[in-house]
């Protein structure tokens, strides 16, 4: 069930900006804190308090307005907010929610969520790769959010293997798609260094997605029809 939003989640908003200046404030004033507090963002979200009202129309992630895996975005109108998968997320119409693709999700053990092609409908795929958070990409394993030494290296960005947003096909993506639990990875490890266990970190409200589109295949607006 699709959910709107009108006009107070602007206050909503605003409210929370606060919140992430000073929790910002914090970080930078206490240098010590451990890798696992820090703040860490995807590459395809900004926080920014130029986009706390309706009218830039970004879609939103606010804890609590959706179902899980779901952010807010634009509706029709323009007081209007609608819930829908998250990037890198399909819909699964006999559990209705949104799962992560090529990770377990509602699938049985040994295999993960995927989509069929060209039809676009989500299936779950046997997984030939047997170890931890492994997914088969270009006829090899590799680990799901690490770099596994196929993609480049820059100093402040880290790339890793991940789910493109728009072709929704794993690809070297910069930094990680995920926005509960990411893996802390110093930019520029090498693999042997990282770590395969995902870490809760600290999630600084809203967090923006200022690319992702209501009307992209595996959502559930695109399944029930209501794109053009």
């Amino acid at each position: 069930m699709m959910a709107s939003f009108s006009s107070p989640l602007v206050a909503t908003i605003a409210g929370t900006v606060a919140t992430v200046q000073l929790l910002l404030l914090t970080v930078l004033l206490h240098p010590s804190v451990g890798a696992q507090e820090l703040f860490a963002f995807p590459a395809d979200v900004v926080v920014s308090p130029n986009l706390e009202n309706a009218r830039n129309r970004t879609p939103v992630y606010i804890p609590g307005k959706c179902s899980t895996n779901e952010i807010l975005y634009p509706g029709d109108h323009d007081n209007d907010w609608v819930c829908d998968c998250r990037p890198g997320y399909v819909y699964s119409p006999p559990q209705d929610s949104c799962y992560p693709l090529f990770q377990q999700g509602f699938c049985q053990p040994g295999e993960y969520v995927d989509l069929a092609r060209p039809s676009m409908i989500v299936k779950c795929t046997r997984n030939v790769c047997t170890g931890r958070n492994e997914v088969p990409y270009r006829e090899q394993c590799v680990k799901l959010h690490q770099n596994n030494r196929l993609c480049k290296i820059e100093r402040r960005v880290s790339w890793v293997i991940g789910v493109n947003i728009t072709t929704l096909e794993l690809d070297c993506i910069a930094g990680t798609t995920d926005l509960l639990e990411i893996t802390v990875n110093n930019r520029n490890m090498e693999d042997g260094d990282e770590t395969d266990a995902p870490v809760a970190m600290k999630i600084v409200q809203p967090v923006y997605f200022k690319d992702a589109k209501l009307c992209q295949n595996g959502t559930k607006s695109m399944y029930n029809g209501r794109c053009p």
